[in-house]
């Protein structure tokens, strides 16, 4: 231990040694020659590590910088220890020397071990033909994908520009990413103008902009898909309907980055749901026509049957005792009935034939007519039974004063119910009679007629009052016909007719004219 730390003392001592000159028998040739290939080898070995230095500091991601490190410094000390051997042939630093020997041994030693770790790993690497083979292998891989890439985005462009749906795709900023060839048929605009800008820069003035605005701005806050529809107009179509979907594309942290929109042209589905609603409507129509026939139909049905019934058994009766009895004086009484039920027969008949006429005549002509003409023409027909019978007639038509419907019915109508008021008139006072009408919010035209007559219990009557040949009064003229005819003409009309009234307190008419379209 003494001496190892007297070698350490006497490192640069060079008492105990002789310059290499005088050691030996060196010639001038030998010993320069020995010299000046210590000096160059050790210049040598100190370039090397600062070319390497200068390769590793340019040549970024150099594997194993570890052992090129060490190698580095195991050649410096080989120079050094050249340079020294070449200085000791005039100062003997024979103990610096063995120093170095010694530090040179051992990065020399772990130089080699570290690139005994490093060997597998080196030998794994690609020599530059290897690379070269890999790098044209994965040229050629790239370039096959991206021409498979170029021809997919190409068939999905086609696809797309082929596509009759209007499509478009907006980023985060409300501006236009692309858009597809069906947008030039809305417009004249060309479609490299859209790009970059936002709707309301393109078509600032059109009112669905605003709209279609705001639901973007809602797609990309909440995330959520929106769908709605729009009717609007554009310079190449006109006015059409539009189907707008609007779905969120959203990015790796769940942000919405883009939003497609799909705008389909829906005009020929609604205007086919049109057609459809009114083909329904049509149909709708003609079922109640045909409704209302049929209950027609069994109306007349029965009023056939059970007014010509008896008359017509009455009649037969008569014949069969007129055959039966042989006195002149009797059968002239029977031939006098006879021709009292064949007269009566016959004014059945003929006012059946006149009901059915109504209900086959649902297609009238119809036209815009004055309720206040109307009445006031009647009036003028109905002049010396008004004036006999002092009645007063007022109107307030303020409510509605005309209605589109068949003329020769609206007179009859009003004919029937002036007719009624006077002839049922009560004694004990003078007829009034007062017409007014209303529209209500549906559109329906409500006409009423109201008179200070007789009256009529319409809880005991009430189903009979507008039946065939029913009176309820003992008046002469009364044949229970004009208050059917009515009825008729307003229901072959779609409208209804119902009654008000107490006894001798008079009568209220009301007539709704459009319940039902027909």
């Amino acid at each position: 231990m003494k001496s190892f730390f007297e070698f350490f003392k006497e490192l640069f001592q060079t008492s105990d040694f002789m310059p290499r000159w005088v050691c030996g028998h060196w010639t001038e040739a030998h010993g320069w020659l020995y010299i000046l290939s210590n000096v160059v080898i050790g210049l040598s070995y100190f370039a090397i590590p600062i070319m390497l230095f200068h390769f590793v500091k340019k040549k970024k991601n150099v594997p194993f910088k570890g052992v090129f490190i060490l190698f580095s410094l195991f050649i410096v000390f080989c120079g050094v220890t050249h340079i020294l051997d070449a200085i000791i042939f005039w100062i003997p630093f024979y103990r610096l020397n063995a120093l170095v020997l010694c530090l040179t041994a051992v990065i020399s030693a772990t130089t080699v071990f570290a690139m005994y770790n490093k060997l597998p790993l080196a030998l794994s690497l690609k020599s530059p033909e290897q690379m070269q083979k890999i790098i044209d292998s994965q040229t050629a891989d790239l370039l096959h994908v991206n021409k498979l890439l170029t021809e997919s985005e190409e068939q999905f462009r086609a696809l797309v520009n082929n596509n009759p749906d209007i499509i478009t795709l907006m980023d985060a900023n409300l501006r236009y990413k692309f858009v597809n060839d069906s947008l030039s048929k809305l417009n004249d605009k060309s479609l490299d103008s859209y790009i970059g800008r936002t709707p309301l820069e393109v078509m600032p003035d059109h009112p669905p902009t605003e709209i279609f605005t705001n639901h973007l701005k809602h797609v990309f806050e909440s995330g959520k898909k929106v769908h709605y529809e729009v009717n609007t107009t554009f310079e190449k179509i006109g006015q059409a309907y539009f189907s707008v979907d609007m779905i969120p594309l959203t990015n790796k942290w769940n942000h919405v980055s883009d939003v497609i929109t799909i705008t389909k042209n829906i005009t020929p589905i609604i205007q086919n749901e049109k057609k459809l609603h009114d083909t329904i409507a049509k149909l709708e129509k003609f079922s109640t026509q045909l409704e209302y026939k049929r209950n027609t139909l069994q109306d007349f049905t029965y009023i056939v049957s059970h007014n010509l019934r008896s008359p017509t058994g009455n009649l037969i009766s008569l014949i069969a005792l007129y055959n039966k009895t042989g006195t002149a004086e009797k059968k002239e009484l029977l031939l006098a009935k006879i021709f009292d039920v064949s007269q009566q027969l016959g004014n059945t008949v003929q006012d059946l034939g006149e009901v059915l006429n109504i209900a086959n005549n649902t297609n009238l002509t119809t036209e815009l007519l004055s309720f206040k003409t109307v009445v006031e023409n009647q009036q003028k027909n109905l002049a010396a039974q008004i004036m006999e019978s002092g009645a007063t007639i007022t109107c307030d038509f303020a409510g509605c004063e005309t209605i589109t419907y068949p003329k020769v019915y609206l007179e009859s109508i009003i004919l029937n119910l002036l007719t009624n008021a006077i002839k049922y008139s009560s004694e004990k006072r003078k007829p009034i009679i007062h017409f007014r009408t209303t529209i209500s919010e549906k559109g329906i035209i409500t006409l009423t007629c109201s008179d200070n007559g007789l009256g009529i219990d319409v809880s005991k009557h009430g189903k009979k009052l507008f039946s065939l040949h029913k009176t309820f009064h003992n008046n002469p003229d009364a044949r229970g016909v004009g208050l059917f005819i009515t009825k008729n003409q307003i229901n072959a009309m779609g409208g209804s007719i119902k009654i008000d009234s107490e006894p001798d307190k008079g009568a209220t008419f009301i007539i709704h004219f459009n319940e039902i379209e027909l």
